[in-house]
């Protein structure tokens, strides 16, 4: 094997071992650092690639503005909730599924559209054009945004089920469903292990054992 596949293979273990390691901590502060260090570690380790330095932008971008969600309206809007133990959580678990499924459906279609617009901003500045490519890798990514977004539908789902008396039904049909929280508690562990795999995806891009592979283009038409 040569010394780049092996250097290759190297540090992709590395980073799979990190992100493991803030996974099954299942600290969301280490989590959110060593997610926010990768993306910005790619851009940079890529800079002269355009495709990847628009897609680790257009992941900082969406992301960014979800944690403003969280934190200027709806920690702010639900405070007493967070306050309060005793106090239902049935719209607040609403307010925070619903926007994880808003952001991962951005995330989708700006993965999808990624290539259309780069071709698009280099050709604005009349800029070549010739090196816009749409990775294998970025296809992978689509397909794991649809499970993040399918995973959210079912803990909205699940939330507002497991509170049917608080949004008009008996209690007597309420307590049938009490039980419910397959999706509800595991959330975080799945959240944690799907974003484990985007990230794992992206720093793939960055290795060059995979970059041999995602180098093979799927074609687009501008």
């Amino acid at each position: 094997m040569s010394a780049v596949k092996t250097e290759g293979i190297f540090k992709l273990a590395l980073i799979i071992a990190i992100v493991t390691f803030a996974i099954v901590s299942r600290n969301t502060l280490l989590i959110t650092i060593v997610f926010s260090v990768s993306i910005f570690a790619v851009m940079f380790i890529n800079r002269d690639d355009i495709n990847i330095v628009h897609l680790c932008a257009g992941f900082i971008i969406i992301k960014a503005v979800e944690r403003a969600i969280f934190i200027f309206a709806i920690e702010p809007g639900f405070s007493e909730v967070y306050a309060d133990e005793t106090r239902s959580t049935v719209w607040l678990g609403a307010a925070m599924f619903t926007t994880h499924f808003i952001t991962d459906l951005f995330l989708f279609y700006m993965v999808l559209l990624r290539a259309p617009f780069t071709r698009a901003r280099l050709t604005a500045q009349n800029k070549p054009i010739d090196k816009v490519r749409l990775y294998k890798a970025e296809v992978a990514f689509a397909s794991l945004f649809s499970v993040f977004m399918f995973i959210d539908l079912l803990a909205l789902v699940e939330n507002f089920i497991r509170h049917l008396n608080e949004i008009g039904f008996s209690m007597e049909v309420a307590q049938i469903f009490s039980g419910w929280n397959w999706v509800y508690y595991g959330y975080l562990d799945m959240k944690s292990m799907l974003t484990g795999c985007a990230f794992m995806l992206l720093w793939s891009m960055s290795t060059e054992i995979s970059r041999e592979q995602y180098h093979r283009q799927f074609e687009l038409n501008a």
